[in-house]
């Protein structure tokens, strides 16, 4: 049985709001830089068949680097730290329709460099795609996302299935299990963490409980 805490309000200390404002527009940075190569090199129908939409078109990613589109990225508070688990855009809210499959099939793209990269850097005669600050940015926040079980069963870990256009497998991270009294009653609940990125970066955080049915309950935040 789950053990549940429970509480009256989503409460942030300062530093986790500073956490993920700083670690969210790393990790979009990280995105734009991958979607501009893969850009280059990947067809549009390699993109439909893989995760099931075509790729953000240039015009929605700024001069700057970053994207021009809103960006809703997933984070958890794991016993760890912050974790990052996925992002959804403005582009399918409408809709609902693909719902988030474009990025976590570049999670699988940019874990796969950087193991790549890890375990091949002493040997690569050039700079590798991802430079050092990147690279700890991805061991630190990015969750293991693979095309094949294999790896995480190998390494002992619990994880996930995801339906993206092709099938993922995904560390699973646990969110941590509350209850809250809310108008409509008793909610019960997995704690996550949005953040909202906009055109101009970092744009606040919106907590929610994701209940069982996969449906979201979203609540105001307490910065403390």
């Amino acid at each position: 049985m789950t053990k549940r805490t429970y509480i009256s309000r989503f409460h942030y200390g300062q530093e986790d709001i500073s956490e993920l404002e700083n670690a969210s527009l790393k990790v979009l940075h990280i995105f734009e830089k991958t979607k501009r190569m893969l850009s280059q090199y990947v067809p549009d129908s390699l993109w439909l068949a893989a995760s099931g939409t075509s790729p953000e078109p240039a015009e929605n990613v700024n001069q700057n680097g970053t994207s021009a589109s809103v960006m809703f990225q997933k984070w958890v508070k794991a016993p760890g730290g912050w974790k990052f688990i996925g992002y959804e855009t403005d582009r399918f809210h409408a809709t609902g329709q693909n719902r988030g499959r474009t990025g976590r099939f570049l999670q699988m793209i940019i874990w796969s460099l950087y193991e790549k990269i890890v375990m091949m850097h002493p040997f690569l005669g050039s700079e590798p795609f991802f430079d050092g600050e990147e690279l700890d940015v991805i061991a630190n926040y990015f969750v293991p996302t693979y095309i094949s079980a294999v790896p995480l069963v190998e390494q002992g870990k619990a994880f996930k299935t995801i339906q993206a256009g092709i099938v993922l497998y995904q560390e699973h991270i646990q969110a941590p299990a509350v209850a809250m009294q809310s108008d409509g009653g008793l909610l019960e609940g997995n704690w996550m963490t949005g953040v909202n990125l906009d055109a101009k970066g970092f744009a606040g955080i919106r907590p929610y409980l994701k209940v069982p049915s996969g449906e979201r309950a979203y609540m105001e935040a307490d910065i403390i």
